[in-house]
């Protein structure tokens, strides 16, 4: 057998193999062993029903992906029941609390009927989500500021281009008018109307 032994090794094999001292081993069951002990880090152990009760939600994370993850790590594990499976499932819900009632008033009795039913549920999730990604997506007008940086109050649905801000503004410019300026030397002066019932001031 040790001589078709070298036939069945991939290139790291070739490489440990070679790189071994002449006469290391004394037989069949040595050179078997430490190929073991050699490769045994690097061979993917097989899993059992505590891996996959490991397996929870994430905060967040849709419910597609805890599905997909719950399925690859349930197909490593050669040896399970159904009852255990959808015990670790459910378990695993932490942030999909009405798929967990869901299932836990009405418990599927096989992992196929309950991966059909999450799935059922992530897909309305999925479209619900979508459809309030969409609402809120909805554009506003964007604010619209004048040349002065002040808030442009135009009315948009009205369909003008009156700034309704216009008179407020022409009584202050005028107001700024006045400011600085010296009086004149007959400001105050009183005019005077003569009528024939008397004077009157203005």
């Amino acid at each position: 057998m040790a001589n078709y032994f070298p036939v069945v090794l991939d290139q790291a094999g070739h490489q440990w193999l070679l790189g071994l001292l002449e006469d290391s081993f004394d037989s069949w069951e040595e050179l078997r062993q430490a190929f073991i002990d050699n490769f045994i880090a690097t061979c993917e152990q097989a899993r059992n029903k505590y891996d996959l009760e490991r397996i929870r939600d994430r905060k967040n994370e849709p419910l597609h992906d805890y599905i997909r993850r719950f399925s690859d790590m349930r197909l490593k594990i050669p040896k399970i029941s159904h009852d255990e499976a959808i015990s670790a499932f459910i378990n695993g819900l932490r942030f999909h609390e009405a798929l967990r009632s869901k299932l836990l008033r009405k418990r599927p009795t096989t992992v196929a009927e309950l991966l059909a039913t999450a799935k059922n549920y992530a897909d309305t999730d999925d479209a619900e989500r979508l459809i309030r990604e969409d609402v809120r997506g909805v554009e506003q007008p964007p604010r619209q500021d004048d040349s002065r940086g002040r808030f442009d109050n135009r009315n948009p649905r009205r369909g003008d281009n009156c700034d309704h801000r216009e008179g407020w503004d022409r009584r202050c410019d005028n107001h700024d008018d006045f400011r600085g300026k010296r009086p004149r030397d007959n400001d105050h002066e009183v005019n005077t109307v003569k009528r024939s019932n008397g004077r009157r001031d203005y």
